[in-house]
């Protein structure tokens, strides 16, 4: 393995990009190959990057999400054909907007649906229900999700791919079937296993200090500029976002991603999901018509995005590589082919450009590593 072009690479986004902070690590078997850090951690840029820095992931926090609720899947507690409404009431009778109109929707919303972004839901935080829930500045996630199921829904559920607040409402179905708030559940069958002790929906004011400063790409001027926007996926003080709330460090989410990558099995030997399921998990749930959707090359399935096609992604990764990415630009790999682990985390909402070209030249450049002596 030689990084030598990878690391060439990572040298120049800084300048070229305006990035001010990254963290990149690759794990293949559970070993770290390679890492680098990038910048410093606070506006001032008096703090260099490091492995104890805190920060959102956003997005990535849904293939967690997916991943704990395949564990209940495989436990035969969570069955995907099964309608949402089984265990969460309010879902029972939905409305979807069609020519115009509000109108009752035909078909039951299932939990395969919620996985694969397919319950016809969109992701407006400023819904009228939502409003009004988010009045309460206490309410729970079981609170908030309910207030989600007043709203219409673009299209019947299962008839097309949308990215929504989908994976929020299967955090609630986790809270119903075991019992427990989502923060609880995880922690007690993933973070708490896994030795994952910095991440968390609700940072303490210990943990809020690690936090690395936050940006706003600015496209006119063609750099990132500091906002104290905090999360705006923490609708209320108690609310666990199963799409985009988890504040954690590189070094913790990496746990799941190279468990992920060695079919299931952590470095610690904790079985976080059976092969079978990791398999199931990326089956496609997209129709042709809806690729453009994703990233070229790839598709979507339970949770996570799929290389399908490695000519149309120009990729050097596997059909079968995984993940998914964030709102502030940080993006992970799952790889079983080759026991590969990918995390890179930054901070800077906005900016397109990372998720289209830095993106892809990381995932191109650790493959290409792989290859060297």
């Amino acid at each position: 393995m030689n990084f030598t072009e990878l690391e060439k690479y990572l040298n120049v986004i800084g300048d070229a990009y305006g990035i001010k902070a990254f963290d990149v690590a690759v794990r293949k078997n559970h070993k770290e190959v390679f890492r680098k850090k990038y910048g410093f951690s606070d506006y001032a840029q008096t703090k260099p990057v490091s492995e104890n820095d805190m920060q959102w992931v956003y997005s990535m926090t849904k293939v967690i999400t997916c991943t704990s609720a395949m564990r209940l899947v495989e436990r035969g507690l969570l069955n995907l054909d099964a309608p949402v409404s089984d265990y969460l009431p309010e879902y029972a009778n939905l409305k979807v907007k069609k020519d115009g109109k509000i109108v009752p929707a035909e078909n039951k919303m299932l939990i395969r649906h919620l996985f694969a972004m397919r319950s016809g839901m969109n992701y407006d935080l400023a819904s009228p229900s939502l409003k009004k829930a988010r009045e309460n500045k206490n309410a729970t996630t079981r609170e908030l999700v309910r207030a989600m199921a007043n709203e219409p829904l673009e299209f019947e559920p299962g008839t097309s791919y949308q990215y929504s607040l989908s994976h929020d409402v299967l955090a609630a179905v986790i809270e119903v079937i075991s019992g427990m708030t989502f923060f609880e559940y995880l922690k007690k069958e993933l973070f708490i296993p896994l030795g994952m002790n910095n991440t968390v929906f609700s940072p303490t004011e210990e943990q809020f200090k690690k936090a690395s400063a936050q940006y706003l790409y600015d496209p006119y001027r063609f750099k990132c500029l500091p906002t104290e926007s905090g999360c705006a996926y923490r609708l209320s003080d108690n609310y666990e976002s199963g799409g985009a709330g988890l504040f954690t460090t590189n070094d913790d989410y990496m746990k799941v991603i190279d468990a992920l990558a060695n079919y299931g099995v952590a470095e610690n030997g904790y079985q976080v999901l059976k092969p079978e399921t990791i398999d199931l998990m990326r089956e496609n749930q997209q129709t042709p018509a809806e690729l453009p959707y994703m990233k070229p090359g790839y598709t979507y399935a339970y949770g996570v995005r799929v290389m399908q096609n490695k000519v149309l992604g120009e990729s050097l990764s596997p059909v079968g590589e995984f993940g998914w990415d964030g709102a502030a630009c940080s993006y992970c790999l799952a790889d079983t082919e080759n026991n590969l682990a990918v995390v890179f985390t930054t901070n800077i909402l906005g900016f397109g450009k990372c998720y289209s070209e830095i993106h892809p030249h990381i995932r191109n450049l650790v493959y290409l590593g792989l290859e060297e002596e």
